[in-house]
């Protein structure tokens, strides 16, 4: 198939440019397809070679030293390579009026074979090539040449995924930066509504009426939006693979007072009776306390969600030497064996049901609390019994 060279410069520059592929780190992905091609030819030196606007820079070489990575482009033979579509073959470089002066040539114990094939972007233009060389004249056959050509697009086709894996890579940043804006901008008032309402609540003081329940609604749809809003940050973050630990030291009292303060409306609208209790946490301990708060959260939301009116939900938070012990135990639906094993074993396909009271889920809670669990290198377990309860039991190093 014939291709017509785009003979742009500027343009050609561009595209070798999308790549950003220049004066990179060895790959063997491309050390290999060069050896091979080595191989093939049956020549001594083979090289991946792309040609800026002034040198050529060997992306991966066979048969040469390594401070030859880079020349001149005026002394380079691909530069010839590149103006044409098929292929370039000198079979003696000192009787090419093109090559013949060329100090690495003229040389008694200079290069006398050379057969480049352009390599090609899918918008014609002719960004390097594939070159290989030797120290005596020869011709190559067309089923070497042919091979050859087939590795010059297997070199482009790397060079693709490349430049699509980066390009994907720095989607997945621009995703997470736009989550974390997004995230922010709606939870700066979500926190002033909580804020607010807690304010409200302390100026009824001892007084009981209906502006408490009313107070607890707004708490509780403030803290499920902030929650929601939390998970599908932090699952962003995880199926683009940049979930990460950021320890210090933390004081687990405290964390259990944002928690109850949190989550005391919702539990106390469904009238479900949530015992907090907590033994030898004086100290501070080395743990990234804002990811264990998401656990204990997505626990406790979970555990209402599952429980009905009238039930009873019990956290709990134990110091044991090196670990921290938590367990989260409810009186609720349960789960069978089955839904427990779907937990573990494929996240993606949890079944996404409605809470006791008809509460909405995002579904992917329990999925984040075991990315975090891991994240910890901590242990998980869950222990549940169909019409009566479930207990989750964690075991996270601090």
């Amino acid at each position: 198939m014939n291709i017509n060279l785009n003979t742009d410069e500027a343009g050609r520059l561009e595209a070798l440019q999308s790549f950003k592929i220049l004066d990179s780190i060895e790959e063997e992905e491309f050390d290999n397809l060069t050896l091979l091609a080595s191989q093939i030819a049956g020549t001594k030196l083979a090289q991946i070679n792309l040609i800026d606007e002034n040198r050529q820079w060997s992306k991966s070489m066979v048969g040469m030293s390594k401070e030859n990575r880079e020349m001149s482009r005026d002394d380079s033979v691909c530069q010839f390579t590149i103006t044409k579509p098929g292929m370039t073959e000198i079979p003696d470089l000192t009787k090419d009026e093109r090559t013949s002066g060329i100090d690495y040539i003229k040389d008694v114990n200079g290069f006398r074979y050379y057969l480049g094939i352009p390599l090609i972007t899918d918008t014609n233009y002719a960004i390097g090539s594939l070159c290989v060389l030797d120290f005596e004249t020869k011709t190559l056959s067309d089923t070497q040449i042919g091979q050859l050509k087939i590795i010059a697009k297997e070199v482009m086709t790397h060079l693709e995924l490349h430049k699509k894996n980066r390009e994907l890579q720095q989607l997945n940043e621009y995703k997470i930066r736009l989550m974390k804006i997004l995230s922010h901008d709606m939870r700066s008032p979500l926190n002033g509504i909580i804020g607010l309402s807690g304010m409200l609540r302390e100026q009824l003081g001892e007084e009981k009426s209906e502006h408490y329940e009313l107070i607890d609604t707004i708490e509780q749809s403030s803290t499920q939006l902030n929650q929601m809003i939390d998970e599908m940050m932090n699952y962003s973050v995880i199926e683009s693979g940049g979930l990460t630990s950021n320890p210090k030291k933390v004081n687990l009292k405290e964390i259990i007072e944002n928690i109850t303060r949190l989550y005391r409306p919702a539990s106390r609208i469904k009238n479900i009776d949530l015992k907090i209790s907590k033994e030898k946490l004086e100290e501070p301990v080395w743990i990234d306390g804002e990811k264990l708060e998401q656990v204990l959260g997505n626990l406790l939301s979970n555990a209402i969600k599952y429980t009905k009116a009238g039930g009873t939900i019990n956290l709990s938070l134990m110091r044991k030497q090196e670990f921290l012990e938590v367990r989260v135990t409810d009186s609720g639906i349960g789960m069978s064996g089955d839904e427990i094993e779907n937990l573990f074993r494929n996240e993606k396909k949890q079944h996404i049901s409605e809470g006791t009271n008809g509460e909405k889920s995002t579904g992917i809670g329990l999925t984040i609390v075991q990315h975090i669990i891991r994240l910890f290198e901590g242990d998980i377990h869950i222990d549940s019994t169909p019409g009566k309860g479930t207990t989750f039991m964690l075991k996270i190093p601090v």
